[in-house]
C-alpha cells in the first residue's frame, strides 16, 4: 500500500529568487528525506520572505506532519501552501501551518483520526486504543485554528474520515483561495434531527461567511487554544490512505 502513496517521494527545494523559496512535498510522509528532520534542515536558516509548499500526498507519519505544520508556522517567511493534488491525513495537517492554503478547484483534501497498524495481546490493544485517544487530540489542535465551526464539529468531520472538494475546504475555513473557482448550487438545507454532516456543516457556513467574520472565529480559536496534551513515545501511526 506504501507504493500507492509512492514511497520514492521527496521534499526538493528550490530556489525561485533570493527572497522566494518553492518546497515540493510529494509522496508518503515520514521517509527519510520527506520527514520533519528533513524539511528543517532545508528551511530553518533559509533568508526568505516567501515559501510556497506544494502538497500532493496522501499522507503517512502523524508525527512529521504535526512537525512540519509547526517548522512551517514558527518559519518567518510568509508560507503559502499550494494543494497541487490532494493533502490527505498527515499532508492536510502540513497544509494547516501555512499562511495561505491556496486549492485549485480540481483539487482534495482529507482528515481523519488518528490509526494504525498493529500486533499483539488484548493488553497491549487497550494501550494503543489510550495512545490513538492521545493523539487525536493532538491531531484535532492542528485544525482548530482554520476551523471556522465549533469543535464537537471538527470532531465529527475527523471521526467520519472526510474528504473536501476545493469549495468545501474553503467554506470550512481550511483553504482561503480556490484558483480556478467553479460554482456550486447552493446546499439543501439539512432537517434539524438528521445526523450532521460534511454537506450540512457547508450549508451552514455558506455563502460564503466573510472574510472578516471567518478570521474572526479564527482568532477565537487562537485565543482559547489549549497546550496539545503529550502523546508520549508511542510511534506506531502509519497512516496509508
Amino acid at each position: 500500500m506504501k507504493n500507492i502513496l509512492n514511497k520514492y517521494g521527496a521534499i526538493q527545494l528550490k530556489n525561485e529568487s533570493d527572497k522566494i523559496l518553492k518546497l515540493n512535498i510529494y509522496g508518503y510522509i515520514g521517509y527519510w528525506d520527506t520527514s520533519a528532520n528533513y524539511v528543517l534542515q532545508k528551511i530553518e536558516n533559509a533568508d526568505a520572505d516567501e515559501i510556497h509548499v506544494h502538497i500532493n500526498s496522501g499522507g503517512g507519519s502523524a508525527f512529521d506532519g504535526i512537525a512540519i505544520c509547526n517548522i512551517l508556522k514558527n518559519h518567518k517567511a510568509k508560507v503559502i501552501a499550494h494543494i497541487d493534488g490532494w493533502a490527505a491525513s498527515a499532508a492536510s495537517i502540513i497544509a494547516m501551518g501555512a499562511d495561505e492554503v491556496i486549492m485549485p478547484s480540481n483539487t482534495m483534501m482529507m482528515i481523519h483520526q488518528a490509526s494504525t497498524f498493529a500486533y499483539g495481546n488484548a493488553d497491549e490493544f487497550e494501550k494503543i486504543v489510550i495512545d490513538l485517544r492521545k493523539i487525536d487530540t493532538a491531531v484535532k489542535a492542528s485544525y482548530e485554528n482554520r476551523f471556522v465551526g465549533s469543535a464537537d464539529e471538527l470532531e465529527k468531520l475527523l471521526n467520519d474520515e472526510t474528504w473536501l472538494t476545493a469549495d468545501e475546504a474553503q467554506t470550512l475555513g481550511f483553504a482561503d483561495t480556490i484558483s480556478d473557482e467553479i460554482e456550486y448550487d447552493e446546499p439543501v438545507e439539512a432537517e434539524e434531527d438528521e445526523e450532521q454532516t460534511v454537506d450540512d456543516l457547508v450549508a451552514k457556513y455558506s455563502k460564503k461567511q466573510p472574510e472578516a467574520q471567518r478570521k474572526e472565529k479564527q482568532k477565537e480559536n487562537t485565543q482559547t487554544e489549549t497546550e496539545p496534551k503529550n502523546v508520549g513515545s508511542f510511534n506506531l501511526l502509519k497512516k496509508w490512505r
